[in-house]
């Protein structure tokens, strides 16, 4: 795969990361500031590529998140259709995406409302 291209419009202050080209493009917004630009390859029968990635406000997302990195949940996509959803996980957890971006877990345990203590029992 040839090497990625990489152009920032500093008016706009978009970072565009470009990996390929392709006529059957279909974007994916993976959060707020993030999309993902991919061939599915469906139209083709080929294995799904990523073409390319577009971070909006990318100076401002970079300074927001200087210490830290920049967290962008999995579940924001869980209503895309289930091909869809597929295309979407082999292409940011492979090379050349992953190069970019780091896909990680994390456990955010959601525990029960506990009852409130009945009072006891007089007899």
């Amino acid at each position: 795969m040839p090497e990625a291209k990489i152009n920032y419009d500093a008016e706009g202050d978009v970072l565009y990361v470009s990996f390929a080209r392709s006529e059957h493009v279909t974007g994916v917004e993976l959060g707020d500031n993030i999309l993902l630009r991919l061939d599915t390859g469906k139209s083709s029968g080929t294995p799904p590529k990523a073409i390319g990635l577009t971070f909006i406000s990318f100076a401002r997302m970079r300074e927001a998140h200087r210490d830290k990195p920049f967290m962008v949940p999995l579940a924001n996509l869980r209503n895309l259709p289930q091909e869809l959803w597929d295309a979407v996980l082999t292409v940011i957890t492979t090379p050349p995406v992953s190069d970019f971006l780091a896909i990680g877990l994390s456990l955010s345990p959601q525990v029960p409302p506990l009852p409130e203590q009945a009072d006891a029992y007089t007899v």
